[in-house]
């Protein structure tokens, strides 16, 4: 059995940014996304609190909700660096905690756009979801 999830703080917490880790748990977040265009991403795994959203709701705020479909190189750099600095990824080891710092997944760029922000912690893929703008 699924247990599917709207993912939507924005009337609740609207700054909460999460991590949707990927994992066969029978439960799978929706998340509205893409600004105006109103998109509905959903992926199956663990929901993770990993900060908050501001830095990135005001980076995409200059789109005026319409994410471009082709990023420019200057974007990109601006995401991953946000990302780098804004986002630590905890991942429990057997013997002790260390820290994977996230990073923009340039191999799924495709999938960018407001509120939902594909991403990899090592070698592991995520998504980085808040609240859309729309």
């Amino acid at each position: 059995m699924q247990v599917r999830v709207d993912f939507n703080p924005h009337d609740a917490v609207p700054e909460v940014l999460c991590l949707i880790v990927p994992a066969p748990t029978g439960v799978v977040y929706e998340n509205r996304c893409g600004g105006r265009a109103c998109l509905q991403n959903s992926l199956e795994g663990y929901l993770v609190v990993v900060g908050r959203a501001t830095p990135f709701v005001d980076f995409f705020a200059k789109f005026d909700g319409r994410p471009p479909q082709r990023w420019s190189a200057d974007d990109l750099d601006h995401l991953q660096r946000l990302i780098r600095e804004k986002v630590v990824y905890f991942v429990a080891e057997i013997e002790f905690e260390s820290r994977v710092l996230l990073s923009l997944d340039f191999d799924r760029l495709d999938d960018l756009t407001e509120a939902w922000i594909p991403v990899r912690a090592g070698d592991q893929a995520a998504v980085l979801v808040f609240a859309n703008s729309a």
